[in-house]
């Protein structure tokens, strides 16, 4: 056997066992880095959600429902609000990759070379030195190893490179200011989704208490038009009343149609929010009445500090204004070093073992990139401050919107109130004048329709007002799922008279 066939032998050897030792390692390394612990990586936005707090149990069948419990339910189990947990959990992933241009990289990179074997002599390597071929010239002075006209060479190396760069300290400053962005901007998406359940919540109460006021009428509407055909037909009433009353019957119907579509769909889009398969229980939450409110400045100056989104919209300020010092940093100079050791370099007898590279780099000419890049970071800073700006007059006025309606609110549920005491009332007289012969059926009838009705709309601005308090609380960035409701509210709202 010759010595080049030998040679290349022992090259297919040593590659045929490196091989499959790098491939070995390479998957081993593959499936270590590749496996996430998907729990933990959720958990982190579910910590900043739950404050640590036991996820409550599903929803049961037929369970009776509060309104503390679906806020719960939704926070643990929208799909919105989680949407949103993913925003944050990609900006602390963002985090750790700016951080990362801190720290060096390693790399194992094993390399084989072929290439075809120069022909023709070449010169003797010392004066006095028999001539060799151009081939083992090359194949001496090079590593490789010739098998023919083909040379081969197998190196090892273990390759660390870090970088230099000022732009690195600003760009993950950034990156911290839009972690905090992204967290505020998960509470604020809680804060609106856990509004809509409120919302949602309180429409299915004033649909269910329309459902049973409707019902009762209709009841009274039926008996209405027995009593006007009646009449009719000994001639104490015309026929248009008796059609007219037809009509109203109809028109009950239609209404009563309409509320029990409404509560239907209230509890779907409710079971929505909630993340439940349904929602058939009943909702049993009283109408209660807010504290007396503090002046509106207060909620404005709170809602100014602590509103989720317009911290997060100071946290993106923040941000672009590190990436302007970013894009500026591209003028200074940056280093980068590469060091390489090898662990095998086959047939080099005498080579070294290890070798480093420091280069600079000082921008001289980048063709206008760089001040593209700076102004393309002005404008962003100046858009982001223009939209903290515009956020923070909305807030304003939606905080005094706000104020005003639960005010208004609280003056339209006094009025409601009285309402309800003088329908009584009318309702007790009518009784008492058809014992005395006063009065008939039917005027009993209607007033005890009017006190139904006086009832049902302070129930549905009772519960109106309930909402208009959650919307101020979300107005100000206080509405949140873990904070007991006897923060916010103190005492029961005077109930409505209830006459059989």
């Amino acid at each position: 056997m010759s010595v080049a066939h030998s040679a290349a032998c022992r090259c297919r050897g040593n590659w045929a066992a490196f091989g499959a030792w790098a491939a070995l390692a390479g998957l081993s390394a593959g499936i270590i880095t590749g496996c996430v612990d998907q729990g933990r990586e959720v958990q982190l936005y579910r910590d900043v959600l739950d404050d640590h707090q036991p996820k409550p149990k599903p929803l049961q069948p037929g369970e009776t429902l509060a309104l503390e419990r679906a806020l719960a339910l939704a926070n643990a189990d929208n799909e919105q609000i989680a949407s949103q947990g993913e925003t944050y959990l990609q900006a602390l992933i963002a985090k750790n990759r700016a951080f990362a241009a801190f720290l060096p990289t390693v790399s194992f990179q094993p390399n084989f070379t072929v290439e075809q074997a120069p022909r023709g002599n070449a010169a003797a390597a010392a004066p006095g030195a028999p001539a060799t071929s151009a081939a083992a010239v090359a194949a001496s002075q090079g590593g490789y190893v010739q098998d023919g006209g083909v040379l081969r060479r197998l190196e090892a190396p273990v390759v660390g490179n870090m970088d230099f760069a000022y732009r690195s300290v600003p760009a993950f400053k950034g990156a911290e200011m839009t972690v905090v962005q992204q967290r505020q901007l998960l509470l604020d998406a809680r804060a609106t989704v856990l509004l809509n359940v409120a919302q949602t919540y309180y429409q299915v109460l004033i649909s269910e208490g329309q459902v049973a006021v409707l019902r009762h009428s209709l009841v009274l509407q039926g008996a209405r038009v027995n009593d006007l055909q009646a009449r009719y037909n000994v001639r104490l009433a015309l026929a248009l009343d008796v059609l007219q009353a037809k009509s109203n019957e109809s028109a009950t119907r239609v209404q009563l149609s309409q509320a029990e579509n409404d509560q239907r769909n209230g509890r779907r889009t409710l079971a929505l929010l909630i993340g439940a398969p349904q929602v058939d229980g009943p909702l049993v939450d009283a109408a209660l009445a807010p504290e007396a409110p503090a002046p509106m400045s207060a909620y404005v100056d709170r809602a100014l500090a602590q509103r989720q989104d317009l911290l997060a919209a100071k946290a993106a300020a923040k941000a672009a204004r590190y990436a302007v010092d970013a894009a500026i940093a591209e003028y200074y100079p940056s280093a980068s070093l590469n060091v390489a050791g090898f662990l095998y370099r086959q047939d080099y007898a005498n080579a070294s073992k290890w070798d480093g590279i420091l280069v600079a780099n000082l921008p001289i000419f980048s063709g206008g990139a760089i001040k593209a890049d700076v102004r393309e970071a002005w404008s962003r800073l100046r858009q982001a401050s223009l939209a903290e700006s515009y956020l923070s007059r909305e807030i304003t006025q939606g905080v005094q919107t706000a104020y005003d309606n639960f005010i208004t609110s609280g003056g339209e549920l006094a009025e409601l109130q009285r309402e309800v005491q003088a329908s009584a009332d009318a309702y007790q007289q009518a009784i008492q004048m058809e014992r005395n012969g006063l009065a008939i059926p039917l005027d009993v009838l209607t007033a005890q329709d009017a006190l139904l009705n006086s009832q049902l709309q302070y129930a549905s601005e009772a519960f109106g007002r309930v909402v208009l308090e959650l919307d101020l609380l979300r107005a100000v960035g206080e509405l949140d799922p873990l904070t007991p409701r006897s923060l916010h509210w103190s005492a029961a709202a005077p109930a409505p008279v209830n006459q059989q």
